[in-house]
């Protein structure tokens, strides 16, 4: 794990744009074997488009982007309250979404739910 995290630190260090940072961190996902992973950030000026970096196929991110998940998306919606780590889980997340929320986690797990299946097939 050690060693994950240094490669992590000296990639970022050498990393110029959204690509070399794309890299970082499926390289550290991998490392510490998650098979996925999202960097979100919102636009310091208003107007500015959001940006994603993710591993995860287009289809999705397409789609969140397109539907605005991250404004309803419980996961960024508690990251912007500070820095401190977080619980994280689905029961625990439904619980304290608002209606729109809902929209959100009905349409993640029908996407999840097909690209399982699609794995299984």
């Amino acid at each position: 794990m050690h060693r994950v995290f240094e490669n992590f630190v000296e990639q970022l260090c050498a990393s110029v744009d959204a690509l070399d940072l794309h890299e970082a961190m499926a390289s550290a996902a991998e490392g510490f074997d998650f098979p996925l992973f999202a960097y979100f950030t919102y636009p310091s000026a208003s107007g500015d488009t959001p940006r994603l970096i993710s591993n995860y196929p287009s289809s999705w991110t397409s789609h969140y982007m397109q539907l605005r998940y991250h404004s309803h998306d419980p996961v960024i919606l508690r990251g912007l309250q500070g820095w401190d780590t977080f619980d994280w889980g689905l029961d625990r997340t439904r619980r304290i979404c608002r209606p729109r929320g809902n929209k959100f986690w009905k349409s993640s797990s029908v996407w999840h739910s097909r690209q399982i299946d699609g794995l299984h097939a």
